[in-house]
């Protein structure tokens, strides 16, 4: 079982392939490359691994009641355009992609509760014993780069934490449907409704 978890933003994301024992297999972020270059690498674990490709890949979805600004535009069009990469894949479909609300996920690590804000998840993330890259040498190459390097840092973390998220959400619950969680083609998973189910 692997899984890809992916912290979406307008500016910059990372992503974060991690199997059942919660070990990193691979990662890598949108940080100096093109939009195109950052989708090629999201679907290609469905391309390289068609015999075992991941069971999911989990978008970090928009928050709840964001007003709409081009921020949310740019993430909107972004989630869309991984939807159609996904569909263009062989024999790979919605089924593949699933939408989690960033309350959701943060609610289960304990200093990641209501309004901690982006930059907590690097300590509770460094509290499993993950570190994200070394981004200081890609720092050094751009203006501004040191504040850049601290961003996607975090989105590393981020990407971390809802990779641990979805394998301990199958580990409990056998499914990666729970709720605040949706596919491409359904409605957001309301507690009433999971309960219904279990």
């Amino acid at each position: 079982m692997t899984v890809l978890a992916v912290d979406l933003a307008a500016k910059y994301s990372a992503a974060c392939l991690m199997d059942e024992n919660y070990t990193v297999l691979n990662q890598f972020d949108s940080w100096g490359i093109s939009e195109d270059e950052f989708l090629h690498l999201l679907v290609t674990p469905w391309f390289a691994w068609e015999k075992d490709p991941p069971d999911v890949m989990v978008v970090e979805d928009l928050p709840h009641g964001l007003k709409y600004s081009t921020l949310v535009k740019t993430v909107c069009r972004l989630q869309g355009r991984i939807v159609q990469a996904m569909f263009d894949a062989p024999e790979i479909c919605d089924k593949d992609i699933l939408f989690i609300a960033p309350a959701e996920w943060r609610r289960t690590f304990p200093g990641l509760e209501r309004g901690t804000g982006p930059d907590a998840v690097v300590p509770v993330a460094a509290g499993f014993g993950y570190e994200p890259p070394d981004l200081t040498e890609r720092a050094k190459a751009v203006k501004g780069g040191k504040a850049i390097a601290r961003k996607v840092a975090t989105d590393y973390c981020a990407a971390y934490l809802i990779a641990r998220w979805a394998v301990t959400t199958h580990k409990e619950h056998g499914t990666y449907d729970v709720v605040g969680t949706s596919r491409y083609d359904t409605d957001v998973i309301r507690k009433k409704d999971f309960n219904a189910c279990a």
